[in-house]
Formats: C-alpha cells, sequence, structure tokens
C-alpha cells in the first residue's frame, strides 16, 4: 500500500483501520448498517466539507440507482445522521490512530519527511492543546468543567493537536491527537501536560531516537515535561519566560555577569527598511532551585527596527540542543516554527472549511472524539494529496484557492455520479475552463 498516492489510495488507509473496529452493537438480524458505513459516511462530510453530501448522495442515488459514497468512499447503505451518531458514539477514536501512522510511515518511505527536517536531520513537532466543544448544558462522560464564579458550569473538550512543522513547508502533517479526558483512577481532573506526556509515551517506539524536537510554549517548559521529553528520546525546545522560571533567571544574570552569555548579530533587509537580530545564549541552568535540578541551555532572539529601534520581535527558550554561532540562527528558526501549529494547523481547521469548533454531535461517550479524529483525517489525506497526487496537485494549481476547489468537488458530486476518484479528477482537468474566475479564498 505505500505505493498508492491517489486519492482512492490515501482513503484505503482508513478502510484498513475499520477493518479493525470491532462492533459495539450485540448481533442482530436487524442490523441494517454497518460499521463501515458509518464511519465512511461521517468522514465524507469532512472530506468533502458538504455537511449536505449524504442528503445528495440519497438523491443521486434515487435517480440513477448510484451514488458518490459508493463509487468514491467504498459504503454501501447511506444511514441518517442519527444513525451515524449512535453508531460512532459506542466507538472509540483509538482505532483511528493506526491509519495516521499509516500514512506517516508512506511519507516516510517517499521521502516526503527529509523536506521537513532541520537541526542536522530533525522533525518539528509542536504540542499545542486546542477546545473543539463547549457548552453549558451539554455534556458526557468524556467532557472537561470549568466552574464559574456565578455558579454556572461549562462543559468542553480539548485535545492536543500534534503536527510536523518545518520553517521552509507551509504544509503542515498532522499526527493522532491525544485527548484530554477524565482518565481513570485519577481524581484531578487532566491537564494539557498529562495528556502530552500520554503522547510521548504512544510515539516513543514510532520515530528515531531523538530524531525528533518538541516544541511548545511556556507551560511545557517546567522540568518533569523535559525530563519526559528525554526519557522517551524526544529533544525539546520550549518557551521559557522569566516571571515562570525565577531561579533560571537569576543564574542567567550571574552567568551574564561572568561572561559566560555569549552573542551574535546580525542584520537583514525587509523592504526598505533593515532588521537587527541579536541572539543570546548560554548553558546549564538549573530550571527549579533544588539539588535535583535539570540543567538546560537557554538562548533568545530580540528583532528590532534599525530605522527606529523599535522592538519587533523578542522570545527566548530552553533546549537539550547545544546552541552556537553556527546553528544559532537555524535553532531560532526552528523554535518559531511552533507558530505554525496555530497558523496552518488550528486556524485552518477552524476557518478553511473543516469547522473544528463546530458541534457535528456529541454523544454519550466517544463521539465528540471520534468525529474530531475523522476531520483530523481529512485534513491530513488532502495534505499527502497535495504532496504526492500530481492529478491533484494539477486541479489545485488550476483551480487556485481552496474554496473553489472544494465549491467545484461539492456541485460535481451533487449531480454526477464518478467511477472512482481518478474518473472525477480527469473530469475536472478535462472540463476545466481558465476563462471562468475562480473565487477568491
Amino acid at each position: 500500500m505505500q505505493g498508492i498516492i491517489s486519492m482512492g489510495g490515501v482513503i484505503a488507509y482508513l478502510l484498513a483501520g475499520i477493518e479493525k473496529m470491532k462492533d459495539p452493537r450485540k448481533p442482530s438480524p436487524n442490523t441494517t448498517y454497518s460499521i463501515k458505513d458509518a464511519v465512511l459516511s461521517g468522514f465524507s462530510l469532512f472530506f468533502i466539507q458538504c455537511e449536505s453530501f449524504l442528503e445528495y448522495q440519497r438523491q443521486l442515488h434515487s435517480r440513477k440507482g448510484r451514488d458518490n459514497l459508493q463509487t468514491l468512499f467504498g459504503a454501501i447503505k447511506i444511514p441518517s445522521d442519527n444513525q451515524i451518531r449512535n453508531i460512532l458514539d459506542k466507538i472509540n477514536a483509538e482505532y483511528l490512530f493506526e491509519v495516521f501512522r499509516a500514512v506517516y510511515q508512506l511519507l516516510k518511505t517517499r521521502g516526503i519527511l527529509t523536506q521537513y527536517e532541520v537541526l542536522d536531520k530533525q522533525l518539528l513537532i509542536p504540542l499545542d492543546g486546542t477546545e473543539y466543544f463547549s457548552s453549558q448544558n451539554i455534556h458526557c462522560e468524556q467532557c472537561s468543567h470549568r466552574t464559574h464564579k456565578n455558579g454556572t458550569v461549562t462543559y468542553f473538550h480539548t485535545a492536543i493537536l500534534p503536527v510536523i512543522v518545518s520553517p521552509q513547508q507551509k504544509a503542515v502533517i498532522s499526527l493522532d491527537p491525544e485527548f484530554i479526558t477524565p482518565q481513570d483512577g485519577h481524581e484531578k481532573q487532566d491537564c494539557e501536560i498529562a495528556a502530552a506526556k500520554r503522547w510521548l509515551q504512544r510515539h516513543k517506539e514510532q520515530f528515531d531516537p531523538f530524531g525528533v524536537t518538541l516544541l511548545g510554549d511556556d507551560l511545557y517548559s517546567r522540568q518533569p515535561m523535559c525530563e519526559e521529553a528525554l526519557k522517551n528520546n524526544f529533544h525539546y525546545l520550549f518557551v521559557c519566560l522569566p516571571e515562570s522560571h525565577l531561579t533560571l533567571y537569576e543564574f542567567l544574570d550571574y552567568s551574564d555577569k561572568l561572561g559566560e552569555v555569549y552573542s551574535f548579530h546580525e542584520r537583514r533587509r525587509h523592504g526598505r527598511d533593515w532588521h537587527d537580530y541579536h541572539y543570546r545564549w548560554t548553558y546549564h541552568l538549573p530550571l527549579k532551585d533544588c539539588s535535583s535540578a535539570l540543567n538546560s541551555n537557554w538562548f533568545e532572539v530580540t528583532v528590532s527596527r534599525r530605522s527606529d529601534g523599535q522592538v519587533l520581535f523578542h522570545n527566548a527558550w530552553i533546549t537539550d540542543h547545544f546552541p552556537q554561532v553556527d546553528n544559532i540562527i537555524e535553532l531560532v528558526s526552528a523554535a518559531r516554527s511552533r507558530w505554525k501549529t496555530e497558523n496552518e494547523n488550528h486556524n485552518t481547521l477552524k476557518t478553511q472549511g473543516y469547522h473544528l469548533e463546530h458541534n457535528f454531535g456529541h454523544g454519550a461517550q466517544h463521539l465528540a472524539s471520534f468525529l474530531l479524529t475523522l476531520n483530523l483525517l481529512a485534513f491530513l489525506f488532502h495534505t499527502v494529496l497535495q504532496l504526492l497526487d500530481e492529478s491533484y496537485q494539477r486541479i489545485r494549481r488550476l483551480l487556485g484557492t481552496r474554496r473553489r476547489f472544494f465549491s467545484d468537488l461539492r456541485t460535481l458530486t451533487t449531480y454526477f455520479v464518478f467511477d472512482n476518484w481518478q474518473h472525477l479528477l480527469d473530469f475536472m482537468l478535462e472540463q476545466f475552463d481558465p476563462l471562468l474566475p475562480a473565487n477568491s479564498s
């Protein structure tokens, strides 16, 4: 399967994952819809980015005797929305995690991941939590909650959505999520750091030992998280703020007085102006005030405009990498690429048709997390196709914008039945009229 790079090929990875799912329902001759029908039906909504896709396929089937859910996705029957929710609510989203790993191996085999390597063949993976459901009325056993001063309670779902990023690459590559949810045997509410540690433990065998550098905001730059990263064979590169690391910055001031803080300066042209980049770094600063403190290396960058001296950017980080003149620019570039998880991942999922924060269904058990995972897979599959499928790449270039592509995809699958994905893409390429104006993205 590793050699297949078509639209049908990537969906085959999902089909392989579905085959391993156990049906939670009791055997019954009255069972009308299979797990496969339910999962593929739910996935198709995210992949086509059309909430009405299933209804359009029912209408197509009534007219033509077949539909695109069958020919493009491989489902047999079209369940209703409620039937889909009832079936998926009982299935743990972890069954889908192997699909992410299979796609990762495909990209690794195809050499795509080498395009993302920095810092002497390191992959960068930011860890960042995001909320994808919130309500003061609807809740389930998997919900977290917060109680407000007025006594009201907000129930919510949050997950860590790791991605592979690179300063040189616009696209991010989604990895399987980790859900922040009540844990068996724990009285305290689950939190982002605990979820991040679980994710590390689950993935320590997937990546080459110390072939991944984890990125994170100041929440992550505490000793327990850094130790957990090293224990599981990951490098780390986390934001480190003075107000949360008093001991470290006291030692930094002392090292500076001893002349043990090193610096480097460069100037870059930005339009008509010049920007000054001032880098500083030092080594072996303790993360807390005790004999068992973990020592970490520290570096910072300050970017200012030469014309008026205004500071445009400043941040500092801790890392187990060894900063020096030869790599400090690359270290800062890698550290700043953490923002791609917000700009290219979270924002895309929230504002570019995936509707991450929309309540597609909450359920009583696993529905919310299962639907989120299907949404992430849809995003991942489109990313993979953009990287590997020549027909997909061509039509995306011709149509120009994401909005135009999905608009055409929805329209065509509403009125025509295609034998397979290649038939659909060939039709789009053959019928493309360059005189037609493309919608703005």
